[in-house]
């Protein structure tokens, strides 16, 4: 099975379809921090209800982490490059590049995660798990999680973006 991504595969229902792949998992981004939450007063928790919408970024070939959203500052330029300079956000503790001042002022409205794993050793098939909840390999392709909702919650205006 082959999940080679290429310039003339990547379309607007591609990244439509990968990008949906996180809207299951982004409900249960606070779980990870309920050791901290317990710890914090009751009155001081905000409750805003449910995530109406989610936002997946997968950039196939985009900026490195440590360029974006994990930088390292202490590692040095010879780890790290030029762009190892850190902006402090809203989020208490949470620091990116500093070429992302705009998405520091909103670091409140998003969750990030930095560091996960799986018993995957490759980019590509740990991809295609992450995505679809499934070890490819059987013979067998799976639709990832966003194509799943979309088919039991229907489409919105007719559009069937995830196929």
């Amino acid at each position: 099975m082959n999940h080679s991504i290429t310039p003339s595969s990547v379309s607007r229902r591609h990244i439509l379809k990968t990008g949906a792949a996180a809207a299951l998992g982004v409900p249960f981004l606070n779980s990870i921090n309920f050791a901290r939450a317990a710890e914090e007063p009751a009155k001081n928790k905000k409750t805003s209800g449910p995530a109406k919408a989610v936002i997946e970024i997968w950039m196939w070939g985009g900026p490195a982490h440590l360029d974006t959203f994990d930088p390292k500052p202490d590692a040095g330029s010879e780890y790290c490059g030029p762009y190892n300079e850190v902006v402090n956000t809203v989020a208490d503790g949470m620091q990116i590049n500093s070429h992302l001042p705009l998405m520091a002022k909103q670091a409140d409205k998003f969750s990030l995660i930095r560091s996960m794993t799986h018993g995957v050793n490759a980019h590509e098939t740990a991809s295609y798990l992450m995505q679809t909840g499934r070890s490819p390999g059987d013979g067998q392709v799976y639709p990832c999680i966003g194509s799943v909702v979309s088919k039991f919650r229907g489409y919105d205006n007719g559009y069937q973006g995830l196929l």
